[in-house]
């Protein structure tokens, strides 16, 4: 925001994994006003609740009737899980078997379950926004309360500029 480069995370740690996804907005005129934050689709086409069990920890696997199925591309492909907090994660979604029974996400999702403590038992939900073929599914964990901390930063005239947080608690 201020033009000044700052030092990147290490890429090997993913912490925070990748990047965050931002509303796409005009920014021309970002130091005021509040600064952006991740704000999550409240609209879905397709919408699957699906409760993890003990062997899906590095592998998620699901039905491939309905939810899959009319959400998700007839292939394997690269896909991106986007987390209730808006970081990314590259996967891959292929099919379990060749009757096209269940399909599979692979690649990050066990990072996934480590960072946010997926563990057997945990409701995690997907949704999709757009009516077929998904390469991005937003996930998040059900019920989930969280908080959103936004930044403010009022209109000053001089180079300095003071911040103010405020916190917003929400059900997802």
């Amino acid at each position: 925001m201020t033009g000044l480069e700052v030092d990147y995370p290490d890429k090997s740690h993913k912490t925070p994994p990748f990047r965050l996804m931002l509303p796409e907005e005009d920014y021309t005129n970002s130091s005021n006003g509040p600064v952006p934050y991740f704000i999550a689709p409240t609209k879905f086409f397709h919408i699957l609740e699906k409760t993890l069990t003990s062997d899906e920890s590095g592998i998620l696997k699901l039905s491939w009737n309905g939810f899959c199925e009319h959400a998700l591309p007839h292939e394997g492909s690269n896909i991106t899980l986007v987390d209730w907090l808006g970081y990314t994660w590259e996967c891959h979604f292929d099919f379990g078997d060749p009757a096209k029974k269940t399909c599979q996400t692979t690649g990050q999702w066990l990072d996934i379950c480590k960072k946010h403590q997926l563990v057997e038992g945990i409701t995690v939900k997907s949704g999709i926004t757009h009516s077929l073929d998904n390469k991005v599914i937003h996930l998040k964990i059900s019920p989930l309360i969280g908080v959103r901390t936004t930044l403010i930063g009022p209109r000053v005239a001089s180079g300095c500029k003071a911040f103010y947080q405020t916190e917003n608690y929400f059900l997802l």
